[in-house]
């Protein structure tokens, strides 16, 4: 069972093949720049994929998410976490190119147009901080009941985390 922790950085995962673009990375398995394609990986190849705060830095997104397709299984995994857009460092991290809202990952696993793949599901869950608001304990299963209603009105007053998804190949 191949397992791919991609863009691993300082978050190395047992079981996986930690992928960095930084030599120095605790326990990278395999030294490589996401956004060189393709990646060192055969079609049809991994089980299961995880980006933990990596996406977002890529040049390229949509074209890495087609590398995640190519390089998953039938029924393969990729676990997916990214800041939300209303997360106020999303937007203070200079390296940050790119930015999610609960919909995003949708877009990868329905006929939209843009793309010539297509994962056949996709579950997405909005994540709130909860260090420093009680509030965001209570409200972050309501907010996922109606993301929609959330992200397009003045509720966005409590910034999301980060988005996390879950799409099957």
């Amino acid at each position: 069972m191949l397992k791919i922790n991609l863009g691993s950085g300082a978050r190395p995962m047992d079981g996986y093949i930690n992928v960095d673009v930084n030599p120095n990375a605790p326990k990278v398995d395999k030294i490589w720049d996401l956004n060189e394609y393709p990646w060192p990986f055969k079609d049809e190849s991994a089980d299961e994929i995880v980006m933990n705060q990596c996406l977002e830095h890529l040049n390229e997104h949509n074209l890495a998410m087609k590398e995640v397709y190519r390089i998953l299984k039938r029924r393969g995994i990729a676990k997916i976490s990214v800041p939300h857009f209303t997360w106020q460092f999303a937007f203070h991290d200079p390296t940050h190119k790119h930015f999610f809202g609960y919909n995003t990952f949708f877009y990868y696993a329905k006929d939209c147009g843009y793309f010539d793949f297509k994962f056949s599901s996709c579950k997405v869950k909005i994540i709130f901080g909860k260090r420093l608001s009680v509030w965001n304990i209570i409200l972050e299963p309501i907010f996922n009941l109606m993301p929609n209603v959330y992200e397009q009105s003045p509720l966005r007053i409590f910034p999301a985390l980060k988005v996390d998804a879950v799409l099957i190949k």
